[in-house]
């Protein structure tokens, strides 16, 4: 295959991701704390895009950001494809792929909805979002944690695959601390504005306990991501073909009666 003919340098994909998605965070974090909208002090993730202007940056990026997950998701279920029909796997491990294909893609929808639902206009719809992107998330990384393993020795590193799982069961107790801590903190909270939790509105510890380890969870999970450099770097994505259908193409060549007979061009976008 020639070069022109393929996507290369697939590691800047992780690469991006890894950058992007923290620098979001960042800056809306700043523009809320200018803005007086949050408290410094630990808010959730959720918070510092919660109220314009930074909510409308907020979810035009995560969007990006989501779209661009969504691409790294489809690559890395490709190469486990090509992994497995190359070393013959048995059909296990073709439909655990296609399940991690399927769940990374939700998780992504999750992150979106999660961007462009905030908590101050619809908040049912923000928490299955947060959940859909957190706890899918969650379940893609032991997925391909478990990939990891079974390909270790194959195209993937002892020590990347160990800090697959670690970051795995990391992200997994981060899961349940966030939702569980919340909910705590929920329940003993009585101030007037949860975006801006202080000390004296009950709760305060939880609360920081929760939005602590959403950030954690969150950095954990984007140098997961951050891992699968190495392996994109061995690998490049053909482009796509677009063929006309044949009825189409019988009357293109009927009209211009250029060839006898029907032949279906291809073409590469």
């Amino acid at each position: 295959m020639e070069k022109q003919d393929a996507f290369v340098n697939l590691h800047y994909l992780p690469i991006a991701m890894f950058v992007a998605l923290p620098a979001l965070f960042i800056i809306t974090y700043v523009i809320a704390i200018i803005n007086g909208h949050v408290e410094p002090a630990f808010p959730y993730i959720s918070d510092t895009g919660a109220l314009p202007p930074e909510s409308c940056i907020f979810a035009q990026f995560l969007n990006m950001i989501a779209v661009l997950m969504c691409i790294i998701v489809y690559v890395r279920y490709a190469q486990i494809k090509e992994f497995s029909s190359a070393y013959q796997l048995s059909a296990f491990w073709s439909k655990l792929n296609t399940t991690a294909l399927a769940i990374g893609l939700l998780s992504s929808l999750g992150m979106s909805i999660t961007g462009n639902f905030q908590e101050t206009s619809n908040l049912i719809v923000h928490l299955i979002g947060a959940v859909i992107c957190f706890g899918g998330g969650t379940i893609y990384i032991w997925l391909q944690a478990i990939y990891s393993i079974r390909l270790n020795r194959l195209g993937c590193s002892p020590l990347i695959t160990n800090l697959r799982v670690v970051l795995s069961i990391f992200c997994t107790i981060c899961f349940f601390v966030v939702f569980i801590t919340a909910a705590l903190a929920a329940k003993d909270y009585n101030g007037n504005n949860p975006m801006k939790w202080l000390k004296d509105d009950g709760g305060w510890e939880m609360h920081m306990i929760s939005s602590a380890t959403e950030w954690l969870c969150a950095i954990a999970i984007c140098i997961y991501i951050l891992s699968f450099t190495y392996e994109f770097r061995e690998i490049q994505l053909s482009y796509p073909k677009v063929m006309y259908k044949a009825d189409y193409s019988r009357k293109i060549y009927g009209v211009f009666n250029e060839t006898p007979e029907f032949t279906s061009p291809t073409t590469s976008i």
